[in-house]
């Protein structure tokens, strides 16, 4: 655990106080309230076959007139593309459903997130949508990941229909995939819809935990507010962070992110505890904008990535003052370097009208006091603070290494 310690930055070998950063400070102070959410749904997708009306098969003598006609090439080919294509435009005119059904136990997956304690009994803030998906967003997830075999199958039964009569090639699988794909998605139902949404968290030693969190409280998606406020139940001691004020930064000032992105979070090449360490980036505070809902917004000039979403912004002096929202897009796709931030006058008022009040853990206070003696070279008085910090909440992620490097300082 040194070892995966030390690239985290999140402890140094006799440091003095000049040789601390800001970054590694706050990483260390705050990353144990940091964690990992993941979101994902499970139901029963229902699809009936697809069943060619009079219309659709109209379409071929349609084709063969235009064949004729010269409008389109007169092979039989190129015949059968042209109905394709002409289906898919208005499928629910050529395809209709028939009595026999199809069914698929799905699951969508639907990404990982960041959310932070705010109460030592297990209350999380993370944006809304990380917490639920619209039901047509869902509906797309679940067409995309779960209809794919179910409309290869129809198309290898259409290939194999007029394979006698024309050469099937990759053009025309392909027009018949977005066919029947298109008559999946309008015929299917969704069935038994559950919602399963998790921390995923660490204890330090290697000892890797999902537990279930309940949906309290939950804005919009952006551009509205997009807050969420999520619960842990059975949870004492846990590590909390500080909520700010919207006064404690201006423009110009840096901003520091923690949070778990995607391209992190879900490299194959890294081994599943080391993803579970937030990452720590830090830019420039803008600008203040407002949404076209009316929502206050804070754009920042920082790293932002898919997973970051919910994670808290910091100020230099540690406290949250706002949180990752959005990252701004353009045609090529996200710009990471510029992003928006929900501002943390906003998360309050939300905590308020839930009737839930950020309070700090005395785990979290004995564990900063410890890490100020460590930086400061105080080591004996870190090291009874960080065993303090131990008994208070057993499966601290961090201090468990703290306390092996202040040990060694103190050799």
């Amino acid at each position: 655990m040194a070892g995966v310690t030390a690239l985290q930055g999140s402890a140094l070998a006799k440091p003095k106080p000049k040789d601390v950063a800001v970054g590694t400070r706050l990483a260390a102070e705050t990353n144990p309230a940091v964690q990992q959410i993941m979101m994902a749904y499970t139901a029963t997708l229902t699809i009936p076959e697809p069943v060619a009306t009079k219309a659709f098969e109209g379409l071929f003598a349609k084709a063969e007139r235009h064949a004729k006609a010269g409008r389109i090439p007169a092979d039989h080919q190129s015949q059968i593309k042209w109905v394709l294509r002409a289906a898919a435009k208005n499928v629910g005119k050529y395809l209709v459903p028939g009595k026999a059904l199809r069914k698929d136990d799905g699951e969508v997956v639907a990404g990982i997130c960041t959310g932070w304690w705010i109460t030592p009994d297990g209350y999380m803030v993370t944006a809304a949508h990380c917490a639920g998906m619209s039901k047509a967003a869902l509906r797309q997830e679940f067409a995309t990941k779960a209809l794919a075999k179910i409309a290869k199958r129809d198309v290898q039964d259409f290939i194999k229909g007029v394979s006698d009569v024309a050469q099937p090639d990759e053009g025309m699988t392909k027009l018949a995939e977005e066919m029947f794909t298109a008559f999946d998605l309008k015929a299917m139902r969704v069935r038994g819809l559950k919602k399963e949404l998790a921390v995923v968290m660490h204890d330090g030693k290697g000892k890797i935990s999902v537990r279930n969190l309940e949906l309290v409280a939950k804005g919009s998606d952006w551009p509205g507010a997009d807050f969420a406020l999520l619960k842990m139940a059975g949870a004492r001691g846990l590590p909390t962070v500080s909520l700010g004020s919207d006064d404690d930064v201006r423009v110009g000032d840096n901003l520091y992110i923690s949070g778990f992105p995607g391209i992190l979070s879900l490299n194959p090449d890294l081994d599943e505890l080391s993803r579970l360490y937030p990452s720590v980036t830090e830019g420039a505070f803008n600008v203040r904008r407002t949404s076209v809902k009316g929502v206050p917004y804070l754009q920042a000039q920082a790293p932002m990535y898919v997973g970051n979403s919910g994670g808290p912004v910091f100020s230099a002096d540690g406290r949250v003052i706002g949180m990752v929202v959005a990252a701004a897009t353009m045609d090529s796709g996200l710009a990471e370097n510029a992003g928006f931030v929900l501002p943390v006058g906003v998360i309050r008022k939300r905590l308020a009208a839930a009737a839930v009040e950020p309070r700090g853990s005395r785990t979290s206070r004995v564990y900063s006091a410890g890490l100020e003696d460590y930086f400061s070279g105080r080591y004996e008085a870190a090291l009874d603070k960080f065993h303090l910090v131990r008994k208070l909440y057993p499966a601290h992620p961090y201090v468990g290494a703290f306390i092996a490097d202040t040990k060694k300082a103190l050799r």
